[in-house]
């Protein structure tokens, strides 16, 4: 009899390799570096803040975090299973003692892994991004709208940077330039963070005060559960299908929750409905932080259980299904 800690072994090294692949992958950088980008653009493209200063660069860094979070989970979980299933990677592996929930299971932690390294990127740029957005200031020296543009050109350039950087370090160690930039763009935008304390918000030098809306980390936590849960969707997919039609079904999912309406919720055929389709409405808590609110810590939990029941219940199926899915080549 085997031992747990090989399984869990196997469990950890499947899970690092998935993730290193993922990692690999242009599609995966792009769609973080794009998120980054978009979010980062939010409060200089968008003059109107709508009665409350910040709101539509913090919506819409939340909306870019779930939207290519989206593409980043479904692509990741396809490419990690289907793409192996089908170039007989996953028979060579299974051929060895590895059993197949245990493969399973390892892939879904590879790519969460992947998720988890995206949403901080997406979670570092949504605060930055409402940093910066212009605001109305009353200060001895100065009174009216001011917007922070040394910040705002410092996250716009976090991205080119990672970008540069990976460059460098693949020319000097042949290590893998989408690995490296991955990697390296959370730690700028952490960086440009620490320096947003050394300014107030017209860009002047002012005594140690970050002046971010840590209020925000908790709806970025929601939308992150949210794509977890999209990965185990996808991962299950991916045990029948190819890129495309995971991706396509993940989207449908997606949508489908978002347009589940209150006031739908009553009939058998809303009953089933609610049954099949995850609601993602609970995951968006923009709505929460409107006018200086918070999310409650009683939702957030309430949330994150739902999140880990519905991921137990994906990669259940998953695990159900791949375990007569045909790996050979």
């Amino acid at each position: 009899m085997v031992p747990p800690m090989t399984r869990a072994g196997q469990l950890l090294v499947l899970a690092r390799l998935t993730a290193a692949e993922t990692l690999r992958q242009p599609v995966c950088l792009l769609l973080t570096a794009s998120a980054v980008a978009a979010t980062a653009l939010c409060p200089v493209l968008l003059l109107h803040n709508f009665g409350e200063d910040g709101r539509l660069a913090r919506d819409g860094g939340l909306a870019f975090h779930l939207v290519f979070g989206l593409f980043v989970a479904g692509y990741a979980a396809a490419s990690a299973l289907s793409r192996e299933m089908r170039s007989g990677t996953a028979a060579a592996v299974l051929a060895k003692p590895v059993p197949r929930h245990v493969f399973f299971l390892a892939k879904y932690l590879g790519v969460a892994a992947v998720v988890g390294v995206f949403s901080l990127c997406a979670s570092l740029a949504t605060l930055l991004a409402e940093r910066t957005a212009e605001r109305f200031v009353q200060l001895p020296d100065l009174v009216g709208y001011v917007a922070d543009r040394r910040l705002s050109a410092l996250l716009l350039g976090a991205p080119a940077a990672a970008f540069a950087l990976a460059g460098l370090i693949n020319y000097r160690t042949r290590r893998s330039f989408q690995s490296a930039a991955f990697f390296l763009m959370p730690a700028l935008l952490l960086a440009v963070l620490l320096t947003a304390g050394l300014f107030d918000l017209a860009g002047r030098w002012s005594p140690y005060d970050p002046r971010v809306q840590w209020r925000i980390l908790p709806a970025s936590l929601l939308v992150t559960e949210a794509l977890c849960v999209l990965a185990a969707i996808a991962l299950a997919l991916s045990t029948r299908w190819t890129v495309v039609p995971v991706m396509t079904a993940s989207t449908a999912v997606l949508a489908a929750g978002l347009l589940w309406t209150p006031a739908a919720r009553s009939g058998w055929a809303a009953a089933i409905g609610k049954a099949l389709v995850p609601d993602w409405q609970r995951f968006w808590a923009s709505d929460w932080l409107a006018r200086g609110g918070h999310v409650p810590a009683s939702w957030v939990l309430g949330c994150t259980l739902y999140a880990a029941a519905l991921t137990a219940a994906a990669l259940a199926a998953g695990v159900l299904l791949f375990r007569d899915a045909d790996v050979t080549s």
